[in-house]
């Protein structure tokens, strides 16, 4: 039986190109830095229901340490309009942001070679039970970002 309160590890992509965690042991920052240090240097596209200042604040430290050469973010209207104090925090995260109806959450990291998080967590601190579903796919990494490319999107001309 494995421990709860243990912190799953999180292995190299191209050894283990699938893998699935269930815990609230994460927050999407730890794992975005843990699949950057595999990865390298990359470009980030991400999408979300909501965004939260621990997240975005992990986001642009690793984009201060060179780990993040591009970032583009789909994050839902409505959340979007309720967090409008987030504004300043996103403009300085991504360097284009798309709003639209969406509720997913993708993250499609582009260094070395592609990695795919699928997970049910928010931009946002859970602290609650979350899954996590690690893909080193190319095929599902084109897949993610031509669905969201085709996004009817607004961005806001407060954004870039």
């Amino acid at each position: 039986m494995r421990n709860l309160r243990e912190k799953p590890t999180i292995e190299n992509p191209t050894a283990k190109p699938l893998q699935v965690f269930l815990t609230d042991a994460f927050q999407l920052g730890y794992v975005l830095e843990q699949l950057l240090a595999f990865t390298g240097k990359a470009k980030i596209t991400a999408s979300t229901f909501g965004n939260g200042e621990e997240f975005l604040r992990k986001l642009i430290m690793l984009r201060h340490k060179g780990l993040i050469t591009e970032a583009a973010l789909y994050c839902d209207t409505k959340a979007a309009e309720k967090n409008a104090k987030m504004h300043p925090l996103l403009k300085t995260a991504y360097d284009r942001i798309n709003f639209c109806d969406n509720h997913s959450k993708v993250l499609v990291v582009e260094g070395a070679f592609p990695v795919v998080l699928l997970a049910s967590q928010n931009q946002t601190r859970g602290n609650r039970l979350e899954n996590y579903v690690v893909l080193q796919s190319a095929e599902t990494a084109e897949y993610c970002l031509d669905i969201l490319s085709q996004r009817k999107c607004a961005n806001l001309p407060a954004f870039k």
